[in-house]
C-alpha cells in the first residue's frame, strides 16, 4: 500500500456488529418476557347449574399492556341482569386465586378474588379484593369487565400490582346464581376443587 493510500476504515463494521448485538438482545428479551406468561386454558364440558351461568371454558394470560386477562365463557348469554338478584345474595362471576405459593388450595381460602358483579340492570362492575376470611372481602382496585360480541364471555382484566406481583399464582373460577345459596346454584371449574397454575414472571 503506498504511503498516500488510506486504510479503509473499520468504524461501519463495529457499528454494524453493535447493532446486530442490540437486536438479538431485544429479541432475547421480547422472548423470555413471552416465556414468562403462557396462555392457560381449560374446558368445563359438564353441565353443573342450571341456566346461563354454566361455565364452559376459561382462559387466562398477560396481555400486552402487563395486565392480566380473563376470558370466561358461559353456556348462555350473560348480562348484567342475569347476575342480579330479586331476593338474597346477588349473582357474581369470580376468579378465586392463591398468591402464596406454599399454602395447600384444598386447606386454605383464596387470598384475592377478582369478581365481575352487576351495578344495575346494564352495568357490569369488576373488582379486586383481598379475602382474609377474618372480616368481608376488601376492595383492592378496580378490574375492567367487557363481554363478547355474542355476549356468551366476560372478560375481565386486572394488574398485576393487585395481586402482590407474586412469581406464580393458582386459581379457579366460581359463578354463582343470583338468589341462591345452595351449593347446586355454583359451579366451579376446574372440577373438584382442582385449581391451575400461572407463572406471572
Amino acid at each position: 500500500m503506498s504511503a498516500g493510500s488510506e486504510r479503509p476504515s473499520t468504524r461501519p463494521r463495529v457499528v454494524a456488529i453493535a447493532a446486530i448485538g442490540a437486536i438479538a438482545c431485544a429479541l432475547a428479551a421480547t422472548g423470555a418476557f413471552a416465556a414468562a406468561s403462557p396462555t392457560v386454558v381449560f374446558r368445563d364440558p359438564i353441565d353443573h347449574v342450571d341456566g346461563p351461568l354454566d361455565l364452559k371454558r376459561v382462559s387466562l394470560r398477560r396481555a400486552a399492556d402487563g395486565r392480566v386477562r380473563a376470558a370466561l365463557t358461559f353456556v348462555g348469554t350473560v348480562t348484567a341482569k342475569t347476575l342480579l338478584a330479586t331476593s338474597g345474595p346477588p349473582g357474581s362471576v369470580c376468579l378465586r386465586i392463591w398468591t402464596d405459593a406454599d399454602i395447600d388450595p384444598r386447606t386454605m381460602r383464596p387470598d384475592r378474588l377478582v369478581c365481575a358483579t352487576a351495578r344495575s340492570e346494564d352495568e357490569l362492575r369488576g373488582g379486586v379484593y383481598e379475602n382474609t376470611g377474618a372480616t368481608l372481602p376488601e376492595r383492592l382496585g378496580d378490574a375492567s369487565v367487557n363481554r363478547s360480541s355474542n355476549g356468551r364471555s366476560i372478560v375481565l382484566r386486572f394488574t398485576q400490582s393487585s395481586l402482590g406481583r407474586p412469581k406464580r399464582i393458582r386459581f379457579a373460577v366460581e359463578s354463582t346464581r343470583p338468589g341462591c345459596e345452595r351449593p347446586s346454584c355454583i359451579d366451579s371449574a376446574p372440577d373438584k376443587d382442582n385449581v391451575r397454575a400461572f407463572r406471572l414472571r
